[in-house]
């Protein structure tokens, strides 16, 4: 990836726009990523830098690199949602008229895609979101970032053909088109919407949080559009997303508690019979007994965080992270 500023239309220079790296450790494309987006913003202080609560020098080694840009550092990982909240509230008290938020593991390979999501806000007055294609992990693959809401029912007939025919669940629109919500691995917000509808739930941590924001935002007449304009490439590593981890109960967690912030309270209660059902049998299937242990936990977890959910508890320790611990090591 080769391109200058000087390649920057001038058309974002008539528009205020921030854009948020928000990571609470070292990825090692850190730097392609911070270094990609700063050559595409017309000031260094348009690139808003948020270390998450890591426990190296971030905030030292990026203010070293990429001086003069916003950098907040935060007491303690606070998650996706806290984070990134974190660096939208900046940016929306500097009067800034949109924010990019973008995954830390992401690098720009087109310098021009912000400038298509701008001209695209302008045919969608009402658009809250705007999400450009993404490429996945530099394999030309585009990654699926058009969702649909959570619904049992279909999420039940889809699981065994989504799972023989992943493929073909993954095709996603080659046209500018209104979605349910995006991924948010890549999303321009207007900040017009987002002082109407708030920003992200922090309870939620991470995953869901999307499909939240673009609820919320639904219920007060805003829209969520995807744009196939190419923009970046995400080079996401795939450890973490073990049937046990602590990214699998946090998306099966907010789902629950999505269906219930919605009042879809027998759905959330369906759900949370068929994730313990297929959990507990995944742990009847495993044969190494660390791995047994670690089902055990993730069980014992999540079945204490339904219970609450749908009980109505006040939220505490046992919701798990943010507000609780992990420890499935």
């Amino acid at each position: 990836m080769h391109f200058y500023r000087q390649n920057i239309p001038l058309f974002l220079e008539h528009n205020r726009v921030a854009v948020v790296i928000a990571t609470h450790k070292m990825f090692p494309k850190l730097e392609r990523c911070l270094q990609s987006f700063r050559l595409l913003l017309p000031e260094p202080h348009d690139l808003v830098f948020v270390d998450n609560g890591s426990n190296e020098n971030l905030c030292d080694w990026v203010a070293e690199r990429f001086p003069k840009i916003t950098i907040i550092r935060l007491p303690k990982n606070s998650l996706f949602c806290g984070g990134y909240n974190a660096g939208i509230r900046v940016a929306m008290e500097r009067g800034y008229k949109f924010v990019l938020i973008s995954n830390a593991d992401t690098e720009v390979v087109n310098p021009y895609f912000l400038q298509e999501l701008l001209e695209a806000e302008r045919r969608w007055p009402r658009g809250a979101f705007f999400g450009p294609q993404v490429l996945w992990r530099n394999s030309g693959i585009i990654q699926k970032t058009c969702l649909q809401f959570p619904n049992v029912f279909r999420r039940s007939w889809q699981w065994l053909p989504w799972h023989l025919n992943r493929k073909y669940f993954e095709k996603q629109s080659k046209e500018e088109t209104t979605v349910d919500f995006l991924n948010g691995v890549c999303v321009l917000c207007r900040v017009a919407a987002l002082k109407e509808i708030g920003l992200m739930d922090e309870n939620m941590g991470g995953y869901v949080e999307d499909a939240d924001w673009a609820w919320r935002a639904r219920e007060k007449g805003w829209v969520t559009v995807f744009t196939p304009v190419p923009s970046v490439v995400h080079h996401e590593t795939p450890s973490g997303y073990e049937q046990y981890s602590l990214k699998t109960f946090l998306l099966k967690r907010n789902t629950v508690l999505w269906f219930l912030k919605t009042g879809q309270k027998s759905s959330a209660l369906s759900y949370a019979k068929l994730s313990i059902g297929l959990a507990w049998v995944r742990m009847m299937l495993e044969h190494s007994e660390e791995e047994k242990r670690k089902h055990r936990y993730f069980l014992k977890t999540l079945g204490r965080a339904y219970k609450g959910l749908l009980q109505g508890e006040k939220l505490g320790e046992w919701f798990g992270p943010p507000l609780g611990y992990w420890n499935n090591h």
